[in-house]
């Protein structure tokens, strides 16, 4: 017997206090093709998918801009300091489609916690933990950043 909990009670425990406004913009979303923009995720990227818990896909992001100055080096490619196009395309698109990244990520945690557990209660107690927000998240990704930045300087030297 699974857990049973309502799916938009079940979105609402898990987003918390802001349900309303990615109810709205997921909506939006729904409207017209999966996009509704999100400047949050636009302007913060990673750091907004790790505010919102969402550590697989920051790791997918760190490995797409890893490649970019690898691939540089790789190819013998000189750019601008400021020109990361990379960077640029995962902004728009986190802005894009930001609001669906995140829907599809706590529905994916809302199937998986009522797989796991069988009491209602339960279910809605891990949705409110493994939801919401995460401020050492964000600190996390300030982490990863610099050690990114640190291990990746080398490159730079290649490319001159």
């Amino acid at each position: 017997m699974k857990a049973i909990i309502s799916d938009e009670a079940a979105l609402a425990t898990f987003v918390g206090p802001r349900f309303g406004y990615y109810r709205e913009k997921w909506e939006q979303a729904a409207a017209h093709g999966g996009m509704s923009w999100n400047w949050a995720a636009f302007a913060c990227g990673p750091f907004w998918m790790a505010y919102r818990r969402m550590y697989w896909q920051v790791g997918v992001y760190a490995i797409i801009l890893c490649a970019e100055p690898v691939l540089q080096a790789l190819f013998h490619i000189r750019m601008p300091e400021l020109a990361r196009p990379m960077t640029y395309a995962m902004a728009l698109l986190l802005g894009c489609y930001g609001n669906q990244l995140y829907r599809w990520h706590a529905e994916a945690m809302i199937r998986h916690l009522r797989e796991y557990h069988f009491s209602p209660e339960l279910v809605s107690d891990s949705l409110a933990r493994s939801g919401r927000t995460s401020w050492l998240g964000v600190f996390a990704m300030t982490l990863l950043i610099a050690v990114m930045v640190v291990s990746l300087r080398p490159l730079a030297g290649l490319l001159v």
